[in-house]
């Protein structure tokens, strides 16, 4: 049976490719079978987080790691009928896999005196991986960057019943462009986005005298400069300034 790591990227995988052939229905199986066990959710947006973190000093990234062991030390074995019954699932697919699951698998394995060695060097693997800057590239394949992808959206944002119940043809046609866009193509479009919804606001404002409108106003100006620039903020931002409009 595959490991947690190997499972997670062919899930992410097979779940962009369902999602490009609009196959509704094999995508929902996917998500109820991830939605039934809360540990392997979880354990999904970990390993996503981890990919990007980064730690400025090896202390901090070794007390980190050390917590981080106690606490996935045996989950393997908890998460085991939900990963066979999600590859089962997904049967072969190709994908590019990530080296610090290896790190991670490791670390989810439950101690005993023959993986003392295997988890001492995971455990400076892992050190050294956080402790280095981590350049976001381009995913030539599915054209999401390694911590920004659709399935992550749908685990935190419940992106499903978004998409499913909300979204008018005309959205997901938007949403669907929005998610083929190169990471520098977002960037450049999300600072002009930025730039036309603080301008709008700032109009807004000016030519308004009620009180609580402008509080609000100047709430929603706040909250737009603090969104750094991901396609997720970008899609809210055009919804934003759709409803400015």
């Amino acid at each position: 049976m595959n490991k947690f790591g190997m499972v997670k990227a062919k899930l992410l995988s097979k779940f962009v490719d369902t999602y490009s052939s609009e196959n509704k229905k094999e995508m929902k199986n996917l998500l109820n079978v991830i939605n039934e066990d809360k540990e392997f959710k979880e354990m999904y947006l970990l390993y996503e987080n981890i990919e990007n973190k980064y730690f400025s000093d090896t202390d901090t990234a070794k007390y980190y790691v050390e917590e981080l062991s106690k606490s996935l030390n045996g989950k393997s074995k908890k998460l085991s009928k939900t990963i066979k019954k999600i590859d089962d699932k997904i049967g072969l697919v190709e994908t590019k896999y990530q080296n610090v699951y290896d790190t991670l698998d490791s670390l989810l394995e439950e101690d005993n005196i023959l993986n003392i060695e295997s988890k001492v060097r995971a455990k400076i693997d892992l050190v050294n991986y956080l402790t280095t800057k981590k350049e976001i590239s381009e995913n030539k394949t599915n054209k999401f960057s390694q911590n920004e992808n659709l399935l992550h959206s749908v685990l935190t944002n419940n992106f499903n019943v978004l998409y499913d119940n909300t979204l008018n043809e005309e959205e997901k046609k938007e949403l669907k462009n929005l998610l083929s866009l190169s990471n520098s193509e977002v960037e450049t479009q999300f600072i002009q986005l930025k730039e036309s919804i603080n301008e709008k606001v700032s109009t807004l404002l000016n030519e308004s005298d009620d009180l609580d409108l402008k509080n609000k106003l100047k709430n929603v100006k706040e909250e737009v400069d603090k969104m750094s620039s991901t396609r997720l903020n970008y899609y809210k931002l055009s919804q934003l300034k759709n409803g400015l409009n």
